[in-house]
């Protein structure tokens, strides 16, 4: 599926005729196909952000910068550091670059730092179908109780999205390999329920 696939899918949702292309979303930025447009890279944003194993990386190297500082990549949705790895330092993000609450400094003595799990904002055409299968029913929703606001099309969709995302936490779990003898890669037992990606580091091979 592509992004004007997508927010054709969005203007379906409401009775609007498709577009033929992303520049009409940008030539009338109050038009509906520019409101699906913002939408859906609302939502996209939003569902990353809680963590996918298609767009979790581990172990990530960060190099120091002139100003003694660790600055993130422009597309870090979310880091973490492990207190088994930097017992002394409480390492946070804010903003863009990486705080060290123990000194209350951006400035940190390290020419690197690793980061435990990023999490980054992929590129829509990267993003997996059943993740770009479900960004888009939940857009739809959103967009349509936004602007529509119909109980009928909102029932509708939110049945979809109920759906879709459950495809999706499916072909996420595929793909982690868990097994009854190590259970769970995220070092959760059994029952306690799911949780988006946090990498495999709990994993015993």
């Amino acid at each position: 599926m592509t992004f004007l696939e997508a927010i054709n899918t969005l203007l379906s949702v409401i009775g609007e005729a498709p577009v033929s292309s992303l520049s009409d979303t940008e030539s009338n930025t109050i038009s509906d196909a520019a409101l699906a447009s913002r939408t859906l890279r609302e939502v996209d944003r939003d569902v990353q952000a809680e963590g996918w194993q298609f767009n979790t990386d581990s172990a990530v190297v960060l190099q120091r910068d002139s100003k003694q500082q660790f600055p993130l990549p422009g597309n870090t949705l979310r880091a973490s550091f492990s207190p088994n790895r930097y017992a002394d330092c409480q390492f946070v993000v804010r903003g863009r670059r990486v705080y060290d609450r123990r000194t209350q400094s951006y400035a940190i003595d390290s020419d690197t730092l690793t980061v435990d799990q990023m999490v980054t904002q992929l590129e829509w055409d990267d993003l997996p179908h059943a993740a770009q299968q479900y960004i888009t029913i939940r857009a739809a929703r959103i967009y349509s109780d936004r602007f529509i606001n119909s109980n009928v099309i909102y029932t509708y969709t939110s049945q979809d999205e109920q759906y879709a995302r459950s495809q999706l936490i499916r072909a996420e779990e595929e793909s982690l390999s868990n097994n009854l003898l190590w259970g769970n890669d995220r070092g959760m037992g059994q029952g306690i329920g799911y949780i988006p990606a946090a990498g495999q580091m709990y994993r015993s091979n």
